[in-house]
Parts: C-alpha cells; structure tokens; sequence
C-alpha cells in the first residue's frame, strides 16, 4: 500500500506545510496557524487571499472547528486585513475575527481571576497541584490571554490530596460532576485524557468540578483533576505522584504557583496529541483534532534548548513513550518545519512506522489512512462511511 505519511521528517523551510491538493481555504489556515507568521508566510496568505475560488465560508468553519478564531483576528488587526490593499486582498467580515478575539480576551481573563482564587486557595490549605496545558501555556509561549481558546482549568494531583482539594473547591461554590459511565476511585491512580471514544475514557477517570458562572461568556467554571498522564489503553504510566516532584514555578492566573516541568509539560502535550489521533473513530467522520493542539507543541518545542531536548529525550525513553512522541513531534514538524530538531525526530524514530499510518475504528478494528497528513485535517463534517476521504 503506497504511504499516506509525510515522508521527509523536514521540508527544508520554515513555512507550514501547505499541499497544493488541499483547497485554497485549508492551505490559508494551514498558513495562518502561526503566533506570528512571518512576511513570507504572509505573501504566500495574501495571495491565497485573492484566489476566486476561495471559499470564505469553509474557512470561517474550519477556523473555527480548529479553534483558531480570536488567533486570527489578531493576524487581521495586526496586519489590517480588514482593508484591501494594492493586491485587492481582505479579509471578508473581519469584525467575525476581531470580535472573537476580543470576545475570547475578555472571557479568558474572567476564566484566569476565577481560577487564580482556586488555585491561591489550594495552596494556602497545602494542597499540592500544577496546572496543565491551556492556563499553563499562556504566559510561557503565547504571551497573550487573548490568541488561545481556554475552556477550563486542569490540574495534577495526588490522588491522596483529592479529599482536601475537594473540600477547598466545595468552600469556593464548586460541585462534583458525576461522569457517565464506571466509576473509579479516586486514590486508584488510573487517569489521563482520552480521545472522542476510547474506552474506559478519560472523561469516566478525571473527576470534573463545576460552578455556575456569571456572564453569558461564562456560562460555568469547569476545573479537571487529573492523576495520570497516559490513557489506559496504552499501557503506559507517569503519575502524578512522580510529575509533582520535579514542578516548575510560574505565575499562571495571577497568582504564583506550579506547572509541569518541561520535560513533562511536553510529553503531557505530545499525549494528548497522540490521543486524539488514535482514538477510536468512525471511518470517514472528520478527525477531532484540532490546528490549535500542533500549535500548542511547535511553540513549547521552539522554545527547548539543546539540555531540554536531550532533557526530553531521556524522559521519553524512561516512560516507554518513544512511539507516542515521535507520533507527535513528527506530524508538528510537518506543520511546523523548524520546530522540532531532525536530530530529535531520527532519535525518537522507530524502526517500524505504522504507527503513523493507523487509527482504529469504533468496533476496535485497526485500520489505516487513505489520505495524506495534513489532509486528513481537514475531512468534511459528512464523510462517506465506507472509507477517509479528502476534502
């Protein structure tokens, strides 16, 4: 079977991969998904841009599905998109763009002042925590609260310190969200965060606290505990146990307070990737992955050093996670050429890489892909089910 993979670990550019098979709309956003895209990337956009048959409405949506909105209206108010200029190309409706920046700034630091009393609370009761990904990412590489969608707090604990968490959060209006589905006790030491329909999910091993909200932003405060990194079913094991003994400090919400350390942080990423692209799903049923996640990954991993690589690396092997790794940093170099070293990528590569190639389906079949990364990106909401189709 001829290989649907990407098969140059680097393009030898510094731009997104762009395939000239992909629609206009899909290589604008694979261009766009940048925190600063620069005056190449832009030329190659704004050419895009004035394309007839660029379809605006498809990019609206997939700008959206891959929760992309309030960056991009920063691009058009960065770069005043919203007004033709001698090339002819605009933006069509920017205030859709600048609103959900604007929108999502506002929401955002309504989410950070909640959430920075819990997390001051927990650490006045001594409760030991870190935040994971979203809040966690936000000072560190994006250095904007507006640019990336939040939806909630994550956090690692012990699963011995869940009790007393649980009790600070009950004291701050917060409730226990009952998930569908078995049961498992919270001192069991098995959780993660799982991809739309693994199974036992992550959704049945986190516990979930929730508190109305206020505004029409907000319509609810959502914080999810966590005591493992990896899903069940692949077999691997980085507890919070072990994470919480080698945090970073950072100030995250306003307050000061603890994230994962770097190693951790990006392997933390790198699962979650790798859990939503292998979880069970139905042939032909668009990819839940989102643009935004590659991102989270390319601007952690730009910011690693050569000790943090070699860092990383050792903390792979020790998990057991090359494969899970490797998934991910290698479709993020596709995305992002310069992110991630070549010398990492040959490192973490595997003899065999059909890892790269397969997904199971829903009846736990293992199949594999018929469309070419990053295409599979962008397969349209009503897909045939008799197999993956291109856009």
């Amino acid at each position: 079977m001829k290989s649907t993979i990407n098969a140059p670990e680097h393009h030898g550019s510094d731009q997104p991969a762009a395939d000239a098979s992909l629609p206009p709309h899909a290589r604008l956003l694979l261009l766009l998904a940048e925190s600063a895209p620069d005056t190449a990337c832009r030329a190659r956009a704004r050419a895009l841009m004035t394309q007839d048959d660029l379809d605006w409405g498809a990019f609206l949506h997939e700008a959206g599905r891959h929760r992309l909105l309030p960056l991009l209206g920063r691009h058009v108010d960065r770069f005043g998109w919203e007004r033709a200029g001698a090339d002819g190309a605009a933006i069509p409706e920017p205030w859709l763009f600048t609103n959900s920046l604007v929108g999502n700034r506002i929401r955002n630091q309504t989410l950070s002042d909640e959430f920075g009393r819990v997390l001051r609370e927990l650490a006045t009761d001594g409760v030991p925590h870190a935040v994971r990904r979203g809040f966690a990412l936000v000072n560190s590489v994006y250095h904007d609260i507006g640019i990336r969608l939040i939806g909630d707090l994550d956090l690692f604990l012990n699963p011995a310190d869940i009790p007393r968490a649980q009790r600070v959060l009950e004291r701050l209006g917060y409730t226990r969200e009952a998930p569908p589905g078995p049961q498992v006790p919270a001192n069991s030491g098995e959780s993660g965060e799982s991809g739309e329909q693994s199974g036992p999910s992550a959704e049945h091993l986190q516990m979930t606290f929730l508190k109305p909200g206020v505004r029409p932003s907000t319509a609810e405060f959502h914080i999810d505990v966590y005591h493992q990194v990896f899903e069940e079913r692949t077999g691997l094991s980085l507890p919070a146990t072990t994470l919480l003994s080698r945090l970073d400090p950072a100030f995250v919400c306003g307050t000061e307070t603890s994230v994962l350390g770097r190693a951790d942080g990006l392997l933390d990423l790198c699962a979650l990737l790798h859990e939503k692209a292998t979880a069970p799903r139905r042939t032909g049923a668009p990819l839940a992955l989102p643009l935004s996640k590659f991102l989270d990954v390319a601007l952690v991993a730009e910011s690693f050093t050569a000790d943090a690589w070699q860092e990383f690396t050792d903390r792979v092997r020790e998990v057991g996670a090359g494969h899970i790794a490797h998934h991910a940093l290698h479709f993020t170099s596709v995305l992002y050429p310069s992110a991630v070293p070549a010398e990492v990528l040959r490192t973490l590569r595997p003899d065999d890489l059909d890892h790269l190639e397969e997904y199971t389906s829903i009846e736990g079949r293992q199949r594999r892909w018929t469309v070419a990364f990053p295409a599979r990106l962008f397969i349209p909401d009503s897909g045939p089910h008799s197999g993956d189709a291109a856009p």
